[in-house]
């Protein structure tokens, strides 16, 4: 969550925090409005988790490229006019494999693991782009549906139509 101006723009993040500790919410509000400062933690074995996490995505990304696919990636980390505009640019291009695209409809936005073309027609063309998600985890987690839906959802407000399948690219084991 973050305040742009007098927005607040909101992610599936903020989405799956809100369901699971509505105070959470109210800190998290608290820090966009500048009443309280965002805490500083670090945990190793996050970081661990969050680098074997990048592995796995990489991982995912480099089998599609074996597979042929051409890999366009939006560079960046967070939610910006810049990546949003590059994001859409290579959907109307009818990029194949979108990878980390920046994703924005109203107060909602992301960062989409995959975005891949599928020959189904939308605002674009003769194509359209249906959302995938890498998970390091042993099974798809009710937030990962929820991220995914936002994400589908976003997507479908682009091109016009909502994506008929939403996939998570998940490893089936952690070890």
């Amino acid at each position: 969550m973050q305040k742009i101006g007098e927005t607040l723009q909101l992610s599936a993040g903020d989405l799956v925090g809100h369901l699971n500790c509505r105070y959470l919410t109210e800190l998290d509000l608290k820090v966009a409005h500048g009443e309280l400062a965002k805490p500083k933690i670090w945990d190793p074995v996050l970081e661990t988790l969050a680098e074997r996490g990048a592995l796995h995505e990489q991982g995912f990304i480099e089998h599609l490229k074996g597979g042929g696919a051409a890999i366009t990636v939006i560079d960046g980390v967070g939610i910006d006019a810049a990546a949003v505009a590059a994001t859409t640019e290579a959907m109307r291009r009818g990029d194949t494999v979108i990878v980390q695209g920046a994703l924005q409809s109203g107060q909602w936005s992301g960062r989409a693991d995959v975005l891949r073309r599928v020959e189904t027609p939308s605002n674009f063309g003769a194509w359209s782009y249906e959302v995938t998600d890498t998970k390091l985890a042993r099974e798809t987690r009710g937030s990962t549906m929820l991220q995914l839906c936002l994400y589908s959802d976003i997507v479908g407000a682009a091109q016009g139509r909502l994506p008929e399948e939403l996939a998570a690219a998940i490893r089936s084991k952690l070890g």
